[in-house]
């Protein structure tokens, strides 16, 4: 008998013949600064009755791999798998917390655990997703979590695969987007039928028996992004979206939280208080903000105290300067306010992506973009070369005067992704790691070229996305 059970936001496990795998385990308190919670909080019973045989993470984003769960949870001797991508950052983080038992499956390269078969099918061009296929002699299982897989390399899948029991996928929006004001202009950075226009979009195209919603089941609780539970995507309000607009004919929606269940024998076991969690939402969730807020004010005594130091800006600096001149370039007559603050304080800089210099001034000043992060998001962010975390937290505030400044401010805040990926400063290794990659997941360049195309005609990346999606 297989068992498959939600136990968080993005974790699940799937179990057969006394062998069971965990994906993405993020189970104990929050990420991103405090920013992200479970939603709703784990059950206690869940993260005391773990027992894994191996552990699969899909990427390198702390809701999928979550530091201080894989590190207070489960013994450094536990099977860790993951995909063997260009990009080491994962296993080198792994084995820099003490795991000692880590296994990496190239791109549709399987692996059985007892008799539970896993294949992991990568997905994006620097920060490699992976979707993962779970088999076992009753069940077959997709989980695309946050994977934009789509055209050829979805086809392939399904192709070879074929019909899948269950697929997983999210449903809301994990970027900062929302945290972008463009003055005097009516520019909508976010579209929020998207992320459930694509979630029905794929379903379509895998054609499983049940579609779950997966990997957006959670809150925000720091002061500074309480506000943004109002555009969480939930599952309850993305199953209304789909039957309102007539979506994902002959595939059956069923909503999934931490402890519900389906096992082979008895079909699902969910929880009829779960659907309790989101009616009255706004309650709930002030309910669950005052549980947790002696560690929340805490949290912001401890920003509070902190400041900015030389050590910080010249490591920034020199992450500036690891992208390659040729690249900077661009930037040569553009500078941006950087506003580090806190409660009680603000710090200024002009920060020149050009020469990679980060010069703090004594007093506020006028740009025409300016970028506000928290001193401890800044801090950590480039101590650890993770500034691409920093932004998902959606604690950032990013304000332009027009469209083409946030533009050109995208750009380099790519480019800096790029350098917390491992594409930069430029080695021949990873490039020798990108072709030995790109060998084996060929399908996926066929998809970038179709988004290429459409973008040099002007269409919209959402929209993008849809299109290819609509084609697989």
């Amino acid at each position: 008998m297989t068992e498959f059970k939600l136990l968080s936001h993005a974790s699940a496990t799937v179990s057969y013949k006394g062998k069971t795998l965990l994906m993405d385990p993020w189970l104990l308190g929050s990420c991103y600064w405090r920013s992200w919670w479970n939603y709703p909080p784990v059950k206690p019973e869940i993260k005391t009755n773990l027992n894994v045989d191996a552990i699969y993470i899909t990427h390198v984003h702390w809701d999928h791999w979550h530091g201080p769960t894989l590190k207070k949870l489960f013994s450094k001797d536990t099977l860790i798998i993951t995909h063997d991508e260009p990009n080491t950052r994962s296993i080198n983080d792994l084995k820099s917390i003490g795991f000692k038992n880590i296994k990496l499956l190239k791109h549709a390269e399987s692996i059985k655990i007892g008799e539970i078969k896993i294949t992991p099918y990568q997905f994006g061009l620097f920060l490699n997703d992976s979707a993962l296929v779970i088999e076992t002699p009753d069940f077959k299982l997709i989980n695309a979590n946050d994977c934009k897989i789509a055209g050829a390399s979805l086809r392939r899948i399904i192709n070879k695969h074929g019909r899948f029991d269950f697929a997983l996928r999210s449903h809301s929006s994990a970027n900062d987007r929302v945290c972008y004001t463009v003055k005097d202009s009516n520019f909508d950075m976010d579209d929020k039928d998207h992320y459930s226009r694509s979630f029905a979009m794929f379903m379509d195209a895998v054609k499983p028996k049940y579609a779950i919603p997966f990997a957006s089941n959670h809150c925000h609780l720091h002061k500074d992004v309480y506000e943004f539970n109002n555009i969480i995507n939930d599952p309850f309000k993305l199953k209304e979206y789909i039957i309102r607009e007539g979506l994902i004919k002959d595939i059956e929606l069923k909503v999934m939280i931490s402890g519900d269940s389906w096992n082979s024998k008895d079909g699902f076991k969910i929880s009829e208080t779960g659907k309790d969690f989101y009616i009255n939402k706004d309650i709930n969730i002030s309910l669950y903000k005052e549980s947790v807020e002696g560690v929340l004010e805490k949290f912001y005594k401890l920003e509070n105290r902190l400041k900015p130091n030389n050590r910080v800006i010249k490591m920034f600096e020199e992450q500036i300067l690891s992208i390659p001149k040729f690249f900077r370039a661009k930037f040569k007559n553009y500078t941006y306010k950087m506003v580090l603050f806190n409660d009680k304080k603000e710090w200024f800089y002009e920060v020149s992506p050009f020469t990679g210099k980060v010069q703090e001034l004594t007093t506020n000043f006028n740009n025409d973009s300016e970028i506000r992060v928290p001193i401890k998001i800044f801090i950590d962010s480039v101590s650890m070369n993770m500034f691409h975390h920093s932004s998902i937290s959606k604690r950032n505030k990013y304000i332009f005067e027009n469209e083409e400044l946030l533009k050109k401010y995208e750009k380099f805040q790519r480019l800096l992704e790029y350098v917390e990926l491992g594409v930069f400063p430029l080695k021949f290794k990873y490039f020798v790691n990108i072709i030995k990659s790109y060998k084996r997941r060929w399908r996926e360049i066929i998809v970038y070229f179709q988004a290429y195309f459409l973008r040099k005609k002007g269409m919209p990346i959402y929209d993008i996305e849809e299109e290819i999606l609509k084609r697989t």
